[in-house]
């Protein structure tokens, strides 16, 4: 999984509102878009609805030209739709934080981030049980939920998991229901992890039961695989995925929070992989961790390497030693002093010590032993 992604900024907001108040979808507004650019026009109407599905999720800003051709369109200010500076209040600061430490996971991995993380999680979660304000909590749920995927990927788990349950409970309080489903999703990638199917499965049937946008459904049928790859099930397991892959290539829709951003194909095919791993099928994941890796953007340093620590692992596993040897040269070496991950740490020391015990290559021993080093 990657890091959450922060609620969609007061621009996107605005033109989100704007769009649906008009009863438009987003490819009648690149239509309209389109039709109102007349012969200035640049884009064509299928890459504009890409565009405005990453301007509504927050993910993209909106540059002036298109910021003019949207006020022509619908009845909405151009200056509300610029990124706007963040503002002053105690909860905007914490989601400023939480915000810089989202960035640079991607680059970086949690394990140098944890401190600060844990700091602005910990002082907005205690500010959020004193002014009882419902920003500050969601702010505080939000911060919290970070913070402990930070500690996850640390291979900090007992602290992964007291940061999560505390940002149930506080978007719980704070009435912030999508942060609540962020966070439940977020134990049951932990419940994942540790191998605790018993509990991943309740948590995902308990959400699943309950009135769900189309990527939310799909988030937890992803995790509710997952459980059923680890209780030995692993036909049905993938049978789940499945369904969850073919709601979330649905695209985003207007009810899915923007937090349901990563679920890409390459998120899918990793965790297929990790069906099969899981019921000993090595060959099979060592195919589905090539795609996932293959999958993902370059500036995704800290998943990938993360990936490349998986395939590494299921190629030692199949003993596809001259693989494994590459994959270690050009994926993860060059990776380790920039990308400090626990996970992916803990996972190639494990690596090691099961090529070691396998007789595993001497050139690829001592390559594995510069990557953990």
């Amino acid at each position: 999984m990657t890091s959450p992604r922060i609620p969609r900024p007061a621009w996107a907001t605005t033109l989100r509102r704007a769009r649906t108040e008009a009863g438009w979808d987003v490819h009648r507004l690149a239509v309209e878009m389109v039709r109102a650019a007349g012969t200035e026009a640049t884009a064509t109407t299928a890459s504009l609805a890409r565009r405005i599905r990453e301007w509504e999720s927050g993910r993209s800003t909106i540059r002036e030209r298109y910021r003019l051709l949207l006020a022509r369109v619908l009845p909405v200010d151009p200056k509300a739709l610029a990124e706007q500076p963040m503002g002053g209040t105690e909860a905007d600061r914490v989601r400023s934080v939480t915000k810089g430490l989202i960035a640079l996971d991607e680059l970086t991995g949690g394990a140098d981030l944890l401190p600060a993380a844990v700091r602005n999680a910990r002082t907005s979660h205690r500010a959020a049980l004193a002014t009882q304000d419902k920003g500050m909590a969601s702010a505080a749920a939000e911060a919290l939920q970070v913070a402990g995927w930070l500690a996850f990927d640390a291979e900090e788990l007992p602290l992964a998991r007291r940061l999560t349950n505390d940002s149930v409970l506080v978007s719980r309080a704070g009435g912030d229901h999508f942060a609540k489903l962020f966070a439940l999703s977020q134990l049951a990638m932990l419940d994942a992890h540790e191998r605790r199917p018993d509990q991943a499965r309740p948590v995902c049937e308990h959400v699943l039961s309950q009135d769900l946008s189309p990527r939310v459904r799909g988030l937890f049928e992803l995790r509710l695989a997952r459980a059923q790859g680890q209780e030995g099930t692993p036909v049905r397991a993938v049978e789940t995925l499945n369904r969850a892959r073919a709601r979330l290539r649905e695209g985003v829709q207007d009810r899915d929070p923007a937090w349901t951003w990563w679920i890409t194909d390459a998120e899918l095919s990793w965790h297929e992989a990790m069906i099969h791993a899981d019921n000993g099928d090595w060959a099979r994941a060592v195919d589905l961790f090539e795609l996932a890796l293959g999958g993902r953007p370059p500036g995704y340093q800290r998943g990938a390497l993360y990936d490349a620590a998986h395939l590494v692992h299921a190629q030692s596993r199949v003993r596809a030693w001259p693989e494994a040897e590459r994959v270690l040269r050009a994926r993860i070496v060059p990776a380790v002093g920039r990308v400090h991950s626990g996970r992916a740490h803990a996972l190639l020391l494990r690596t090691g010590a099961e090529v070691s015990a396998g007789s595993g290559p001497r050139a690829l021993r001592e390559l594995l032993a510069q990557a953990t080093g």
